[in-house]
């Protein structure tokens, strides 16, 4: 059996109650790591999250924090870092949706989008920082979105909160780098998970629709992405900083 990849390392990843934010979890816990799983409102799927991590063998706990109020990522933060005993890994996962024409959107709505998937993001990393600059290491991993890098109709709300993500990436690698903090960012394509399949059964025709312009002809599955994030905060993959890493099945090289 080869060496597990991330034997005690110490990581948080929000947005762990269902989809990416939990296979990452779950995966990171298989290869060694503890886990803070921070989840929002969704507390059975929080449980199943903690109760796999917990049967590999590693020490996991974790909460549900409302991300529309981006002071409690901070808190998150810190939470997490005491449970664990500091922090070598961080995984901004939370994300929310809205998808409806441009002239729709609500104030309200508006600044719910952006408190949970920029600015909560944006706290959270501030306080992991201040723990990873203090040890001189570290790695901050943000699940972005390949549609912060196209445009799609009815999803402008989400796109540009998700846009923030990809350049706040950029930002603190050139800051943090030298420090020994390496920070990137994973941008999946459609990937199936509860709430995407939800969204596919409600609008016939919208599967098949996107499929058209991914050229594997399949979307991915959590699994997949948390796959690629395990690789992305590895040492094997210590020169990475300041990536963008879509892995979307081709659906941005057409």
């Amino acid at each position: 059996m080869p060496d597990k990849k991330i034997e005690g390392q110490r990581t948080i990843v929000t947005g762990a109650s269902s989809g990416i934010g939990a296979a990452i979890a779950m995966r990171f816990a298989a290869e060694g790591a503890s886990v803070w799983a921070a989840g929002g409102a969704d507390s059975e799927g929080l449980n199943r999250t903690l109760k796999t991590c917990k049967e590999a063998s590693v020490n996991a706990g974790g909460k549900g924090y409302d991300l529309s109020d981006s002071n409690n990522a901070a808190v998150l933060i810190q939470e997490g870092a005491d449970f664990l005993g500091g922090l070598d890994i961080f995984v901004s996962c939370a994300g929310a949706r809205n998808h409806k024409p441009l002239t729709e959107f609500s104030g309200e709505e508006v600044d719910f989008l952006f408190e949970v998937n920029a600015k909560a993001p944006f706290r959270a990393s501030i306080e992991a920082a201040k723990i990873m600059k203090a040890q001189k290491s570290g790695r901050i991993l943000i699940i972005g979105s390949i549609h912060a890098m196209i445009g799609v109709e009815n999803n402008s709300l989400y796109c540009t909160t998700k846009a923030s993500n990809h350049n706040m990436t950029r930002a603190l690698a050139t800051e943090l780098g030298p420090q020994g903090i390496r920070v990137n960012c994973l941008a999946p394509g459609t990937t199936v998970t509860d709430r995407v399949q939800k969204i596919h059964d409600s609008r016939p025709g919208y599967a098949d629709a996107k499929l058209v312009n991914i050229s594997v002809k399949r979307f991915a599955t959590p699994e997949e992405m948390a796959g690629v994030a395990l690789f992305m905060v590895s040492q094997e993959n210590d020169f990475m900083n300041g990536a963008i890493v879509t892995s979307d099945g081709g659906t941005t090289a057409c």
